[in-house]
């Protein structure tokens, strides 16, 4: 398993579970934030094969590498990140969930952006939104390298206890 993937994963796990905590009200809405924090979190990635999305979504995976590359395809834009958390907003909304837990999914898939805003590679979240030129083609990069840098080992690691701490709380009911 690919160490972005994990980076991902671990951080977005961690944005829905402290969106769960403050929005989800329940157990069972603290569970629901944390696993869609993280399931958004590592959408975007379905542009590369290898990545854990592209191996589910494998058709698409190579369709969207073969037009476009991995992080030049619409999947890394704040266009798909609203457009993808729509179906997961919905069934929230339609399952009468608290209001703050509607915000799980794009966080998720933020949490994607903003993190490979900090590699070499970069990524242009405004690619696709009707706003000036200027903006359409920023790189926001950052000097990390995917795949090679301890600090993504010491964000995933962050990620993953936080939720684990975050879950402990609430089930021991102390949030």
């Amino acid at each position: 398993m690919d160490i972005q993937g994990i980076t991902h994963l671990g951080v977005g796990l961690f944005t829905g579970a402290v969106a769960g905590v403050a929005f989800g009200g329940d157990l069972p809405g603290f569970f629901a934030g944390t696993i869609i924090g993280g399931v958004t979190a590592i959408f975007p990635d379905v542009d590369h094969p290898g990545s854990m999305a592209g191996r589910v979504f494998r058709s698409l995976s190579l369709y969207l590498e073969e037009r476009w590359g991995h992080r030049d395809s619409p999947t890394h834009t704040a266009a798909f990140v609203f457009l993808a958390s729509l179906p997961c907003v919905m069934a929230l909304f339609l399952t009468g969930c608290q209001a703050g837990l509607l915000m799980t999914a794009p966080l998720g898939g933020t949490s994607h952006l903003v993190l490979d805003s900090r590699t070499r590679s970069g990524v242009r979240p405004w690619r696709y939104l009707p706003v000036g030129e200027k903006w359409r083609n920023k790189i926001y990069k950052g000097a990390m390298e995917t795949g090679k840098s301890p600090l993504e080992w010491a964000i995933a690691w962050a990620g993953f206890s936080g939720t684990a701490i975050l879950s402990a709380f609430k089930l021991s009911g102390l949030i």
